[in-house]
């Protein structure tokens, strides 16, 4: 019986080739030699730009690269031309506020109008100062800047340490002032709230302003805790104790009775006690 033969390995890859050979197709031998080189050249060749073509693209790029030069250029001037430097700021609907306060803040004077925030502005001024309801910052060209401003009422002045706040109804503080103007006036006898802030409650706000309106030549008013609104009245400064609630008409009438009576009795006086207006006292000295 014959042995089984062996064919070694490179007996077999010799036959595979031999194989791949005849398998080759004549088309694509005759289609590889019509081509010519340029069948076997790679994805990558195709991308190269002749010079003709380079030169075009950088003829097209530079009207761009001016246009961006110019660009920069225009801009250059409007933030540096002094025509467009602040020159004028407009300020209206101010009562309370000092116009030379809104121009200390705003601070545009002499800068480009185009580096003006007016977002900026409107938050700054409303940080600052409370009495400010609204804001409105408006910049036109070239060179001039309008702050239209709409304020809380005040109705009254708060007074402590030497130091002045304007308050609103039911004694909201709407921020710190350096005076108190033609105002009503409350002063603080006892620190009861140095720093005011948010609302000053206690003071019988209400009734201030119906005595104001009693008695418009006094102004001024000391408030205690134990004795309410106090007012001083003769060459004699007699304090008046005026307390929290009542008829403040009814009061100042009484008051100005009952002051013209000690004095005509040539009495000194210690003070006068109208905190209960049914039942007025006084004590002399």
């Amino acid at each position: 019986m014959p042995k089984p033969t062996h064919p070694t390995r490179q007996a077999l890859l010799r036959h595979n080739t031999a194989n791949e050979k005849k398998n080759l197709s004549p088309t694509g031998l005759r289609s590889r030699s019509r081509l010519g080189p340029s069948a076997e050249a790679t994805p990558g060749d195709s991308l190269e730009l002749s010079p003709a073509k380079g030169r075009r693209l950088i003829w097209i790029r530079i009207p761009a690269l001016f246009l961006f030069l110019g660009s920069v250029w225009v801009l250059y001037n409007l933030f540096t031309d002094v025509r467009f430097r602040v020159s004028e700021v407009s300020i209206s609907g101010t009562k309370l506020l000092q116009g030379a306060e809104i121009e200390r803040l705003v601070n545009v004077a002499q800068t480009s109008i185009f580096r003006v925030s007016s977002k900026r502005l409107e938050a700054r001024l409303l940080q600052e100062f409370g009495c400010i309801k609204h804001v409105a910052v408006t910049c036109r060209l070239p060179n001039r800047v309008f702050v239209t401003i709409e304020e809380h009422e005040a109705n009254a002045v708060w007074e402590s340490g030497g130091r002045y706040w304007w308050i609103g109804a039911d004694g909201e503080v709407l921020g710190a002032t350096e005076g108190p103007g033609d105002l009503l006036v409350i002063h603080d006898l006892q620190a009861l709230a140095p720093e005011p802030q948010g609302r000053i409650t206690g003071v019988p706000w209400a009734y201030a302003l119906e005595l104001r309106q009693a008695l418009p030549s006094i102004r001024m008013y000391d408030y205690a805790s134990d004795k309410g609104l106090m007012v001083y009245v003769t060459a004699a400064q007699w304090p008046v104790y005026l307390g929290y609630q009542g008829n403040a008409g009814e009061k100042i009438a009484i008051m100005k009775a009952l002051v013209e009576q000690l004095a005509v009795k040539g009495m000194d006086v210690e003070y006068i006690d109208l905190r209960n207006e049914q039942r007025p006292t006084y004590k002399k000295r």
